[in-house]
């Protein structure tokens, strides 16, 4: 059986952190280890995780963002395959097993899974799941766009070949700019939408302003548009370029 790595990255997360967590002891393909990178949490997320007895916990004496938390799992990881999960998210137990079956052919560096707004119960709910839904809907895609962050698996190898996330993104985008490198050095993509996970959070009309602008600055909004955009972040100026 293969041996995969999964890691959770934990901000202040305590409501949703034990439902992920049991979501993923629930597999069909069990992980090999459970990681959870605390990023300076200020709650009791730490102990809640530490619950687990299979869970490790690696923390950040500070908040670094989701960015510098991907670099530390792909760094403690003890396996080649590595799979994130958000901590607002709760994975299908097949959803491990699913994604594993799309790397099988070697030119994929990572697959990601469809990610469904488990909460509707407002407004902002259901027009976040309208107008920003975090898949490419129900077909299987070789190369998307990119793959969302929030559920997926990669190769670790391919993901320090190129230097690993950019920390300066800090949250929202590193998931952008990672595929668009290792687009650069030739790696392809598979989106799985048999790899199901609901997102658990419920949405303000503050928390989708925030989460909309950050998608505007690094060009997600465009692919989540359907337009055809490729995004590129230039280090030099600390900015993304799109261009057609």
């Amino acid at each position: 059986m293969t041996k995969v790595s999964v890691y959770i990255p934990a901000h202040n997360v305590r409501d949703f952190l034990a439902a992920a967590i049991e979501s993923l002891l629930a597999q069909s393909l069990p992980p090999d280890e459970i990681l959870v990178i605390d990023d300076g949490s200020r709650d009791d997320t730490p102990g809640i995780a530490r619950r687990y007895p299979h869970v490790t916990l690696v923390s950040h004496g500070t908040n670094r963002g989701l960015a510098a938390a991907r670099n530390t799992a792909m760094r403690t990881a003890r396996n080649e395959l590595v799979a994130s999960l958000d901590a607002d998210c709760v994975a299908d137990p097949s959803w491990l097993a699913e994604l594993e079956r799309g790397l099988t052919d070697p030119k994929f560096a990572g697959a990601g899974g469809k990610l469904i707004e488990g909460v509707q119960r407002t407004t902002s709910d259901r027009w976040r799941a309208v107008h920003m839904p975090q898949h490419w809907g129900d077909v299987p895609l070789r190369n998307p766009a990119f793959l969302f962050g929030c559920n997926n698996l990669f190769r670790k190898s391919a993901i320090l070949s190129v230097g690993g996330y950019d920390e300066r993104m800090r949250t929202n985008g590193e998931d952008t700019d990672i595929c668009a490198r290792l687009r650069e050095k030739g790696w392809e993509f598979l989106y799985a939408p048999s790899a199901q996970a609901a997102h658990k959070r419920q949405d303000t009309t503050a928390s989708i302003l925030a989460t909309y602008w950050r998608w505007w600055r690094f060009g997600v909004d465009a692919y989540a548009q359907g337009e055809k955009v490729i995004v590129r972040w230039d280090r030099s100026s600390n900015h993304v370029i799109a261009k057609d």
